[in-house]
């Protein structure tokens, strides 16, 4: 029987880049006699088929190629991975896959690559999608960690830059939409089996940490009868968890808290403290998806899927906290005029005034501080996709449910220090932040273990957080005979989502003070001038016997600050859209296109609690907004040769709010010298953007090409914390708060150069090159600090790639240079907590050899150069914030395919 949905993995992406009727003019032979426009549509399909799946190489190179093929024919300026079978992405998750594309940069996280900017906007303005349905996050805001992807189970990803009417709301910077294999457009039974084990040679300078782990997966792709197929695979990883940093906290800014050490009539700025840090610990992920999919007849298809992640970190940290450092009004001049190492002042270009370096004889103190961060995060996405295809029509339902959640807890034992000769002659501690990293000295050894002893067993972060979407849409298509048109779209997709924020935090006290420790001193490691960290090897025994273990977080009562930090955030949102797809000339110019409109309504409830004035009460609040925004949008694909094309994009674009800054919660202090207050904005609208693109491409072979994209934004609304004066019961106070606030301009432009060079002699004629520069440039910003504001979060000016290849004779290697300059973060778990992350390049490298047609031996290489993290604060490189290492890691396995 003739399977009309079978496709082939190429025609079945250009299908979901709406391109089944777009193909160049020129690419195509003469349109074949057909009785409705539904045989016409097919017929194209094949045509397209017969045209673009001549793919003979072999391993990285075959994926680059299959890419561009994808990426020509998109109606849509569109970035394309995607492999001929599931297990082939030669990346560890799909946000190494997706660092590699144009325009795209991803921020490390333990090590690995997590979220993403796209064109210099960051991960608030990025949407992500799972076979078309929109996915919730584990995090506060909407921000997609796309660690927990495993890119063994991913077949194809899309990035689209340019928004098509047709598509899910909700991504300024772009849309990024990950697909699983369709089983029967397989021919036959597929099976994939991998394993790799990893050694993270940074282990051996921290005691806490393991160097070795392991990752193996396990997939199968089968199309058991002519109308039924299944996928199903499977991802572990147990990886270490391995860091070590240095980290100073943050400056004292207002001058009415400052002193004047050198007495010249000018506060000087300095940072409150800081710390020195390491962990080790295991990150286990499990990824495993399911794929159903069933043609009970000719013209009806149904389609089942299923993803599941889980995250399970647990990891030992050893701190030590250094404190009084800051330079407050009328306590601590007496102590930097008094330490054997000189205060080092500068002079800014404003006049004022920091201390870089010097040292305290008494106001300085340090606790060590031994931890353990407990955390599970889980995420499913599943959902039934249903295909008529009529004579004329073609209906699409779909109804999917998405649920993430995270369960955190931060268990620390602080330990006191006492040292009898420096409680009497004073510490004399000094620190110095001229250097790429931040020195930290002491006037006594700070490294004898019977100076220390038990203070209290912290409990912090307590969380339950919980976010879950359930979505329905539902899409008609008919092809048209209208002069341009030839083929519309319409139809609605509808929402709701909840996300939920519980925490718990407390202390406890020592209960068994001869509870035994045993402890131990150790290095940071070379290249760090900082005192010795303390360990307690035996954490766990300490934690039972002299707290009494891990107290249910049932057993305490919330405090008013707990009750201030959860919230809960429901949201419901509404979409229709109407879509024409053209095709026409522009004198002799044939080009091919859509244009369309989506009208979008989101209704929002944030409840939580308020602080009362001047007490620890809280009271029960809940807010309830609305907006709606029209979205309109056109692209269009002009073929100038066979070989060029040029595209234009004009469109409307928004990304709604990060639902934790949605949140309720008023918070009042009167501690400090001016009275401050904090809280989210239950009333925020969204991002909003007026967008246009303009590319050209130009194809010189199967595999090579050249493409430059110029883009425009012009952001309507930027939203970010905010000081303002509030007045309550009579007395002001200083808010921070996020806030709609002006937007501006993001323009910018991407180069692409992809070439296989298999014109030259062999054995070289394996070689290749695929490298990308963008350039993002814009004036808009954060709106703090006030009086020096930091760029707009996540934007990096220039952002690269290199990657060289090598494939032939069962060899397939390469070696790519990422590059990304510095860029704003804003915290998801809190956005008040905005800094500078400095520019990064790390260097990644692998080679496989094919032994048997089955089986293949893999090596790989990340971080080679060992590239460190640097920030630093207030848009201020004078005030470092933090240096951060994860160190190399290698990866050996194998593949086994049947």
């Amino acid at each position: 029987m003739k399977r009309p949905f079978k496709l082939s993995m190429t025609a079945f992406a250009i299908a979901q880049c709406l391109s089944l009727a777009s193909a160049q003019a020129q690419d195509i032979a003469p349109e074949p006699q057909a009785t409705n426009n539904a045989q016409k549509a097919k017929a194209k399909t094949a045509e397209k088929q017969q045209n673009i799946e001549v793919l003979t190489v072999e391993g990285f190179g075959a994926t680059l190629q299959r890419s561009l093929q994808n990426k020509k024919l998109a109606d849509s300026t569109v970035e394309v991975i995607s492999v001929d079978d599931i297990g082939q992405l030669p990346d560890v998750t799909i946000t190494d896959t997706l660092a590699r594309l144009p325009g795209i940069a991803a921020e490390r996280d333990r090590g690995n690559a997590s979220t993403i900017s796209i064109r210099g906007l960051g991960e608030r303005l990025n949407l992500a999608t799972m076979n078309g349905r929109e996915i919730v996050s584990g995090e506060p805001s909407r921000s997609v960690r796309y660690e927990q992807f495993p890119a063994e189970l991913i077949n194809a990803v899309e990035v689209y830059k340019s928004p098509l009417a047709s598509n899910i709301e909700g991504g300024i910077a772009g849309l990024v939409n990950m697909k699983f294999v369709n089983p029967l457009d397989k021919d036959k039974r597929q099976v994939n089996v991998s394993a790799h084990m990893m050694d993270y040679p940074l282990a051996d300078d921290i005691p806490t940490a393991d160097s070795k782990g392991y990752r193996t997966s396990f997939s199968y792709v089968d199309p058991i009868a002519d109308n039924f197929g299944v996928a199903f695979g499977v991802a572990y990883q147990d990886q270490p968890s391995i860091q070590r940093d240095v980290t100073s906290w943050s400056y004292n800014k207002l001058t009415a808290e400052q002193g004047d050490v050198n007495g010249d009539g000018i506060t000087e700025a300095a940072p409150w403290g800081a710390q020195t840090a390491t962990k080790g610990g295991t990150n286990k992920r499990l990824g495993a998806m399911t794929v159903l999919q069933w043609l009970p007849t000719d013209r009806l298809q149904l389609k089942y899927d299923l993803f599941y992640s889980k995250f399970d970190i647990q990891e030992r940290e050893d701190q030590m906290w250094f404190d009084g450092w800051g330079n407050w009004a009328g306590s601590n001049n007496w102590n930097y005029q008094n330490a054997s190492n000189p205060t080092q002042i500068i002079t800014n270009a404003d006049g004022s005034e920091q201390i870089v370096a010097g040292g305290l004889l008494w106001g300085g103190s340090h606790t060590a501080n031994n931890s353990t961060w407990f955390q599970k995060n889980e995420l499913v996405s599943t959902g039934l996709n249903a295909e008529w295809q009529g004579d004329d029509w073609t209906i699409v339902a779909d109804v999917g449910y998405s649920e993430a959640s995270i369960k955190s807890k931060w268990v620390n034992i602080s330990s006191w220090y006492w040292n009898a000769d420096a409680a009497a002659n004073g510490m004399d501690y000094s620190w110095d932040a001229t250097g790429e990293k931040l020195a930290i000295g002491t006037g006594y050894d700070i490294g004898n273990t019977a100076d220390y002893g038990l203070n209290y067993l912290q409990v912090d972060n307590d969380r339950i957080l919980k976010d879950d979407m359930v979505n329905a849409r539902l899409d008609f298509s008919r092809m048209l005979d209208w002069g341009l048109v030839e083929k519309v779209s319409f139809g609605g997709r509808w929402a709701d989502r909840e996300k939920d924020n519980d925490v718990v935090s407390w202390q406890q006290a020592v209960a068994n003070g001869s509870a035994s420790v045993d402890a131990a001193t150790y290095s940071l490691g070379s290249g760090y001038d900082v005192p010795v960290m303390y360990t307690i090897n035996n954490w766990s025994e300490v934690v039972d016997s002299a707290f009494g273990g891990i107290d249910n977080r049932n057993d305490h009562a919330k405090t008013t600050s707990d009750y201030l930090d959860n919230w809960n955030v429901q949201e419901t949102n509404k979409a229709l859209y109407v879509m024409f797809d053209l095709r026409g000339n522009l004198g002799s110019i044939p080009y091919t296109g859509n244009v369309g409109v989506r009208y979008v309504r989101t209704n929002s409830t944030s409840s939580g609690f308020d602080q009362v004035v001047d007490t620890d009460t809280v009271l029960p609040v809940s807010y309830d907004h609305d907006y709606d925004e029209i979205l309109p949008a056109m692209n269009l694909r002009f073929s100038i040769t066979d070989d060029s094309q040029i595209r234009f994009g004009l469109s409307r674009a928004m990304s709604r709010p990060p639902l934790v800054e949605m949140r309720s919660g008023l918070q009042l202090n009167k501690s400090s010298t001016v009275n401050t207050a904090s809280s989210g904005n239950p009333y925020l609208n969204p991002f909003v953007a007026n967008q246009v693109d303009l590319g050209y491409e130009y194809y010189f072979a199967e595999d090579a090409a050249f493409t430059l994209q110029l883009f425009f934004k012009d952001l309507k609304t930027h939203i970010g914390e905010s000081t303002s004066t509030i007045t309550v019961d009579g007395e002001d106070y200083q808010l921070n708060a996020p806030v709609n606030g002006n937007g501006g301009q993001i323009r910018g432009f991407e180069v692409l150069y992809q070439q296989a060079f298999n014109m030259l002699p062999e054995p070289f004629d394996g070689l290749g090159i695929y490298a990308n520069y963008s350039y993002t440039n814009s004036n808009v910003k954060e709106f703090q600090p006030v009086d020096n504001p930091l760029p707009l979060a996540g934007l990096s000016k220039n952002v690269g790639n290199l990657t060289l290849w090598y494939s032939k004779s069962g060899v397939d290697a390469k070696v790519s240079y990422n590059y990304r300059s510095e860029y704003t973060r804003v915290g998801s778990w809190d956005p008040t907590e905005i800094y500078t992350i400095g520019a990064e390049a790390t260097v990644d490298a692998s080679i496989s050899y094919q032994l048997t047609d089955n089986f293949k031996v893999m090596l790989q290489g990340q971080n080679l150069t060992n590239e460190a993290s640097t920030s630093y604060f207030d848009n201020d490189p004078s005030r470092p914030r933090g240096y951060v290492e994860w160190g190399r890691r290698y990866l050996l396995g194998f593949q086994f395919s049947l």
